[in-house]
C-alpha cells in the first residue's frame, strides 16, 4: 500500500530479470517470443551478427524514428537475449551503450537461414568480449563511416548504400592478398561507385598503412578490377602528412593507375558532414579541391562501372563452416515510424 511513509526504494520499477542461457537456448523461450519479433528486430540482430557491434546512437540512425523508440524496443530485446549490451569507460563523460549478438538473437537468425543452432557454434562471452578488444575503437569508428551514409539514404528515395561489407567478410574473400577495413558502394540516381575503406585512429604509425598498398595493387591485378581505396585520417594534420607518404608509394608500384585513392579526415564526419558530400581529396587531383563520393570517379577514368551485383561467391572447392547470411545494408522496410512492413 502506497502511503506518506513509502520509501523511495519502492517506488521504483522493478527490473526484470533475463533469463539464463539455458532458458534462453530453449524451444519454449523461442517459441515465446517468436510472435513478437519484428523484420526490424531480425535485420537489427543480423546487422550485429555481420558488424559485432553498433552504438545506441548508431541503431537510432538506421532503424528508428526517435531515440526513445529506440531505448523502449533495445530494452525488450535485451530482456529477451536477443542483444546484449555493454558501456565503455572513456574517462570523460559517457560513452552511448553498445549492443552485441546474444544467444536469442543468434539462433533465431539460424533458425531463419535453415542452420542447426549448434553448428553455428555462437559463444555469448565471445560477442560480448568485444567491450575488452584492443580494436574497438577502430571498429566503432568504421561503422560511425557508413551508420551516417545509410540514414541519409534512408531520407532520400535516390539513394542507396549498396553494399557494407564488414572487415571479416573482406578477409574471407580478399584475405589472401590483402585485408580491408570495410568494403561499400554507394548509389545516387544511375550512378554507383565502390570501394576499400581505410580506417585511421591515429594510434600507429603510418607505415602500417603503406604497407598494404601492394596488396591492393596486387589485388587489382589478380581480379583485373580497379576498386578505388578511401582513406580516412584521424585529423587533417595526419591527412596531409600521409598523403606525402602515399603519394610516393603509389609511384613506385609497377602499375600506379591500379590504385586510385581518396582521402578524408574523420574532423569532417564528425563535424555533420556524411561520406557522400564534398570531402573527399583525391590522390594527385587537388586542383579542384575535394569532391563527393559519386563524383569520384570523374578523376579515375580508369575505373571501370561499378557491377550491378554485390555478391561474391565463396570458392566451391574450400569446405566452410555454416555461416549466417549478411543483412542487406539497407533496412528492409520503407515506413519511418513504428509500422513495419516487408519489401520486395
Amino acid at each position: 500500500m502506497l502511503n506518506s511513509t513509502t520509501p523511495q526504494r519502492d517506488l521504483r520499477a522493478p527490473v526484470p530479470e533475463r533469463p539464463t542461457l539455458r532458458v534462453a537456448s530453449s524451444s519454449e523461450h523461442h517459441a515465446a517470443i517468436a510472435g513478437h519479433l519484428t523484420v526490424r528486430d531480425l535485420w537489427l540482430a543480423r546487422m550485429l551478427a555481420e558488424h559485432r557491434t553498433l552504438t545506441s546512437t548508431q541503431i537510432v540512425a538506421l532503424a528508428f524514428p526517435s531515440r526513445r523508440a529506440a531505448n523502449l524496443r533495445l530494452q525488450r530485446l535485451y530482456q529477451w537475449r536477443v542483444v546484449d549490451r555493454f558501456q565503455p569507460y572513456i574517462g570523460k563523460g559517457r560513452a552511448p551503450m553498445f549492443y552485441v549478438l546474444d544467444i536469442t538473437g543468434a539462433h533465431a537468425l539460424a533458425h531463419e537461414d535453415g542452420i542447426d543452432p549448434a553448428e553455428l557454434k555462437f559463444r555469448p562471452d565471445r560477442s560480448i568480449g568485444i567491450a575488452y578488444a584492443h580494436r574497438l575503437a577502430h571498429l566503432h569508428g568504421v561503422n560511425s563511416f557508413f551508420t551516417p551514409l545509410i540514414a541519409h539514404a534512408r531520407a532520400h528515395a535516390q539513394l542507396a548504400v549498396t553494399a557494407w561489407w564488414s572487415e571479416a567478410r573482406c578477409g574471407r574473400h580478399f584475405g589472401d592478398i590483402v585485408r580491408p577495413d570495410a568494403y561499400g558502394r554507394w548509389r545516387e540516381g544511375d550512378r554507383e561507385i565502390e570501394w576499400f575503406l581505410e580506417w585511421d585512429t591515429g594510434s600507429y604509425q603510418l607505415a602500417r598503412f603503406t604497407a598494404k598498398l601492394p596488396g591492393y595493387a596486387k589485388l587489382a591485378t589478380t581480379t583485373r578490377i580497379i576498386t578505388p581505396l578511401l582513406a580516412c585520417f584521424a585529423t587533417a594534420r595526419r591527412e596531409a602528412h600521409a598523403r606525402r607518404w602515399l603519394a610516393e608509394h603509389v609511384r613506385g608500384l609497377p602499375r600506379p593507375g591500379d590504385l586510385p585513392i581518396a582521402t578524408t579526415n574523420a574532423e569532417h564526419l564528425h563535424s555533420g558532414a556524411t561520406a557522400a558530400e564534398a570531402i573527399w581529396l583525391p590522390l594527385g587531383h587537388t586542383d579542384a579541391g575535394r569532391a563527393r563520393l559519386i563524383n569520384l570517379r570523374r578523376c579515375w577514368p580508369q575505373v571501370p562501372p561499378t557491377a550491378a551485383s554485390e555478391a561474391t561467391p565463396e570458392p566451391a572447392d574450400v569446405p566452410t563452416p555454416p555461416r549466417l547470411t549478411p543483412p542487406a545494408p539497407m533496412p528492409p522496410w520503407t515506413d519511418h515510424d513504428l509500422t513495419w512492413r516487408e519489401t520486395g
